[in-house]
């Protein structure tokens, strides 16, 4: 018996979508002209993450610059099932800025 693995999220089909969900967490997302599967996304660091998204995941297939921390150019070639995984692997002020606002819808539930 196959197992056949998720639907990628609907967000994730549209770029667009995709940058307006993160627009406050990194410095920038855009789609890649000539393949419709990769996306580049500047963290707040200036870190350049090249992804190509697919029913497998979210597969982090470039870091740049060279230059960029070890601990974030060791994810070159790992797969997460959402990409907030890879974002707080590859971003301390993404995972900063995440928590924050989840912490603050938390707090918002809390006043009703």
């Amino acid at each position: 018996m196959s197992l056949e693995p998720p639907p990628i999220p609907s967000f994730a089909e549209d770029t667009t979508q995709l940058a307006r969900e993160y627009e406050n967490f990194v410095h920038r997302i855009w789609a890649d002209d000539t393949n419709a599967a990769i996306i580049y996304i500047e963290t707040k660091e200036h870190v350049t993450l090249t992804v190509e998204f697919s029913a497998a995941g979210w597969k982090l297939q470039k870091v740049q610059p060279e230059s960029a921390p070890p601990q974030v150019k060791m994810l070159e070639g790992e797969t997460y099932e959402l990409p907030e995984g890879f974002l707080m692997a590859a971003s301390d002020e993404f995972k900063r800025l995440w928590h924050a606002s989840l912490i603050d819808k938390l707090s918002a539930l809390g006043q009703f």
